[in-house]
């Protein structure tokens, strides 16, 4: 099914339908911005294959939005996986509005009604509505840091851990995207895309986008100064 997007769905990193990397010129083509993946379906990992890793569990995809009205899309990026329903709904609710997000559980009805555990009979938990001035619902009792640079940082601490907090990591660096969103000529963009698009694929080089990401923060560093 394709979860509905929400205004309220504020801290997760923007999908520019229409705008490109910013770059002069970009028209989609062979950049690697997100505009251009998301408009070349084809350049985008397909979803079987990615399912195929994680059997009898929820998955939530960001997918093209061409395919976002296919009951079942080909391509998409992975935003989160997990055997529990709760981890990979608010993972979806994390995702930004403009974004198409489709969420399915890979594997048979009993596997699924299984995944519910005793929370199947519950009583439904009353929904929270995000808000900007606290932390995102996937942060646990750990704040984000309120300072960009820092937050970045952090990002690249979840990263350093053993073994590495990718998916931390990777909200840490979406909640960034969204800040540096105020502020369009912020020089953070490329580097915060480069970082995501590293991260945000089947077998990322993490050791690759750490390096990439701390050159780039002391060049950033250096000219501000």
């Amino acid at each position: 099914m394709t979860e509905k997007r929400t205004e309220e769905n504020w801290y997760a990193e923007p999908f520019e339908k229409h705008g490109g990397c910013g770059d002069d010129g970009c028209d989609g083509g062979d950049c690697d911005c997100t505009h251009a993946t998301m408009s070349q379906p084809e350049r985008l990992p397909l979803i079987e294959e990615i399912a195929g890793m994680f059997p009898n569990e929820w998955l939530v995809f960001i997918v093209p939005p061409a395919e976002d009205d296919d009951p079942a899309p080909t391509h998409g990026r992975l935003v989160a996986h997990s055997p529990h329903p709760d981890d990979v709904f608010d993972a979806a609710n994390a995702v930004l509005w403009n974004q198409c997000v489709y969420t399915f559980f890979n594997g048979d009805f009993a596997a699924m009604e299984a995944s519910y555990g005793d929370t199947l009979h519950a009583e439904p938990r009353p929904v929270e509505q995000p808000n900007p001035a606290a932390n995102s619902p996937l942060a646990g009792d750990e704040p984000v840091p309120a300072d960009l640079i820092d937050l970045i940082h952090s990002a690249l601490d979840k990263l350093y851990q053993k073994p590495p907090n990718l998916n931390e990591a990777i909200r840490r660096l979406r909640i960034a995207k969204v800040r540096t969103a105020f502020n369009p000529e912020s020089p953070l963009h490329p580097i915060l895309d480069a970082a995501l698009d590293g991260l945000e694929v089947v077998e990322p080089n993490i050791e690759s986008v750490i390096l990439r990401l701390e050159d780039e923060l002391s060049a950033f560093k250096v000219e501000i100064c």
